[in-house]
């Protein structure tokens, strides 16, 4: 409806001239007839229209009509001057109906792209939301590694989504400048129209040298054709003007129109980019609670791994895994900028560390729980032992050689942006003397079954211990 009403706006006559058209309209009457005769004026719908006869003298005006009609002329002369048709034909507005793939069946979801972009981020949010709810400090690592890939991906989709919005806006408020523009034109093209105009009826009332023009009897006939000719023309240069200023002041309408219907777009497109940019955001809050919890899940695992090392453990089964977390988090997630300063956290010293016993050191916090269930294992016939504490200062030299000399680098940067990755220190919790990689008669105790693992299930957390369910050999007074 509202752009129907713009449309009916712009194909309207113009039906009101002022009182410039009041004064072209008397000297059109006046320069059509000789002396004494008889005069009538009228003016219709913005169209001017002179009749003469010794008789009687007729000017009318025809109304703008859509249909085109025909009228036989009297016996009187009559010239007549009709405004130019505005009446505009309606746009043709085809609406095609969806493609059928057989006679009377309408199209299916599989053949509508519409549908089809609509099925694709039904999709795509659904992945989405699964991926956030992934626990990425206890899910299995393929479930992490495919979280994370999920969300990259959607940041990646609505990042595009992004920035096709912005292009379109950028678009529409451009053309919204050249509709202004064009626009100030065209008021611009009328103001100088109706200052024409005006000028132009003045001279014409008053006559080239200034002297006002008199209709009297004229005993002279060729002064009288003279006059009458001279009235003539300046009146067909004044019908030239309003004709010009017509078509300016329909023009006017659809710019105006045009003008209107693009800030519409583009505050649809405006409002549209917001609402991407606002998707984008709360993906990328997504994809940060999980990326940082996955780091966090990667600083223990290549922790772990040293610790492991350091009992002659180079490979368990589940470690390896970590390499691909690692290379996935690469992938997600851009290099975070390092603050300008970062100081070095307070690290458990060796003088926080005591012996425990069967090869493991922990925490003084902790090292007579420790030793107690070393003592009841053995009276219960399970030996136990291990490796606890592991000192953080190997891993700082590893940190500097991997990731970098700046306390950035060395304390703070994520593991994945190493080459090749390596957990950050101080994170591991036998770095804190807090944690034990249990061994049962020498071996590592890699599954939950056998005796070793059977009696620290049943009496490991009397000492204070808890396990961490992906690693069945690794203890802590957290369970991390």
């Amino acid at each position: 409806m509202k752009r129907q009403r713009r449309l009916r706006r712009s194909a309207a006559p113009v039906r009101a001239l002022g009182r410039v058209q009041v004064a072209v309209v008397v000297l059109v009457g006046l320069g059509s007839f000789p002396v004494g005769a008889q005069t009538t004026t009228s003016s219709t719908s913005g169209s001017t229209s002179s009749t003469a006869s010794t008789s009687s003298s007729t000017s009318s005006t025809t109304a703008p009509s859509s249909t085109s009609t025909s009228e036989s002329s009297s016996t009187t002369t009559q010239s007549s001057t009709t405004a130019p048709s505005t009446t505009a034909e309606a746009p043709t507005t085809s609406t095609t109906a969806p493609t059928s793939t057989a006679a009377g069946s309408p199209t299916t979801a599989a053949s509508d792209p519409a549908a089809q972009q609509a099925e694709r981020e039904r999709i795509e949010a659904a992945e989405a939301a699964k991926a956030r709810e992934v626990d990425a400090a206890n899910a299995e690592l393929g479930d992490v590694t495919d979280a994370l890939r999920v969300l990259q991906e959607r940041v990646v989709t609505q990042t595009q989504r992004v920035d096709y919005a912005n292009e379109r806006l950028a678009s529409a408020e451009a053309t919204v400048s050249a509709r202004t523009e064009e626009v100030a034109a065209a008021e611009a093209e009328i103001d100088d129209l109706e200052g024409r105009l005006s000028a132009q009826a003045i001279r014409t009332f008053m006559g080239d040298e200034g002297d006002q023009v008199v209709l009297v009897a004229v005993p002279d006939p060729n002064e009288a054709v003279r006059r009458q000719t001279m009235l003539a023309q300046a009146t067909q240069t004044d019908l030239d003007l309003v004709g010009e200023l017509r078509a300016a002041r329909e023009d006017l309408d659809v710019r105006r129109a045009e003008a209107l219907d693009a800030v519409d777009a583009a505050d649809a497109f405006r409002a549209e980019a917001t609402e991407q940019l606002g998707t984008l955001e709360r993906d990328r809050e997504a994809q940060g609670v999980v990326t940082a919890a996955a780091e966090q899940r990667l600083d223990h695992l290549l922790a772990e791994r040293a610790a492991l090392a350091e009992l002659g453990e180079e490979a368990v089964s589940g470690l390896p895994v970590a390499d691909e977390l690692a290379d996935q988090l690469a992938a997600s997630a851009p290099p975070v900028p390092p603050p300008s300063t970062v100081e070095p956290p307070n690290v458990i010293t060796e003088d926080d560390i005591a012996y425990a016993g069967n090869g493991i050191y922990v925490h003084t916090s902790i090292v007579d729980n420790i030793r107690q269930l070393l003592t009841d294992a053995a009276a219960g016939g399970v030996d136990l032992a291990g490796g606890g504490y592991r000192s953080p200062q190997g891993q700082i030299a590893a940190r500097r050689n991997n990731c970098g000399t700046s306390n950035y680098a060395i304390y703070e940067m994520p593991a994945s942006q190493c080459s090749p990755p390596t957990a950050r220190p101080g994170r591991s919790m036998h770095e804190q003397g807090l944690a034990i990689d249990f061994t049962h008669n020498g071996s590592l105790i890699r599954s939950r079954s056998g005796s070793g693992w059977a009696w620290l299930r049943d009496n490991a957390a009397r000492y204070g211990l808890q396990n961490l369910p992906s690693e069945p050999w690794h203890w802590s007074v957290n369970g991390r």
